[in-house]
């Protein structure tokens, strides 16, 4: 009789450590999901797709690391829609950003395997293109903007400010290059690129 009590509690005490062990299994995949998810919130824009501006940074500086072993050029691209304010206002912010959906998707579909493109902010975008030489990367640029010359009969314009660099440049100081590249592009009268060596 004894012993079929405690092969019953035996029983009893496994099945509920195997219960609290499927318990807390389910929490550990459930809380290793929204890990996992709130991992791609922080690295991809929620309308575009494109990596975030914080993502694209960390990936630069661990591609100056890199870049500093092998000593090849490469090409850091900030890109500004033309005139987006006007396409928003005449068309409606929904058009908007429809616009900036489809010049992420046709960029990805142009750009070459290793580059990355994330969205800076509003209708700016910064690519990094590894290992690349100043005149594929004007061939780089002119594959996007000839794909991104019209968007549902409205036309789409792009202007380019590039940041070729084959040595330690910080990466804020490659960013801030590119980006007085776009301005003098801006500058100059948009739909226009601009390429500087520091």
């Amino acid at each position: 009789m004894m012993d079929n009590f405690c092969i019953s509690i035996m029983v009893a005490t496994g099945i509920f450590f195997v219960s609290v062990l499927l318990f807390l299994i389910k929490i550990i995949v459930s809380l290793k999901r929204k890990m996992l998810y709130l991992n791609e919130l922080t690295q991809k824009d929620e309308l575009t797709q494109a990596y975030t501006r914080r993502y694209f940074l960390e990936i630069l500086e661990y591609h100056l690391r890199l870049l500093h072993r092998y000593h090849n050029s490469s090409a850091v691209l900030m890109i500004d829609v033309d005139d987006f304010k006007q396409i928003n206002d005449t068309h409606g912010h929904l058009f908007g950003d429809e616009v900036l959906v489809h010049i992420v998707n046709e960029c990805n579909l142009k750009l070459r395997e290793g580059d990355v493109l994330a969205r800076f902010g509003g209708d700016e975008f910064i690519l990094l293109c590894p290992l690349i030489d100043r005149e594929d990367i004007f061939v780089v640029i002119e594959k996007i903007q000839d794909a991104l010359r019209t968007y549902q009969n409205i036309p789409i314009s792009i202007s380019v400010g590039v940041c070729l660099f084959s040595h330690s440049l910080s990466a804020e100081a490659i960013v801030q290059c590119a980006d007085r590249e776009l301005y003098e592009a801006k500058e100059k009268g948009k739909n226009r690129i601009e390429c500087v060596m520091p």
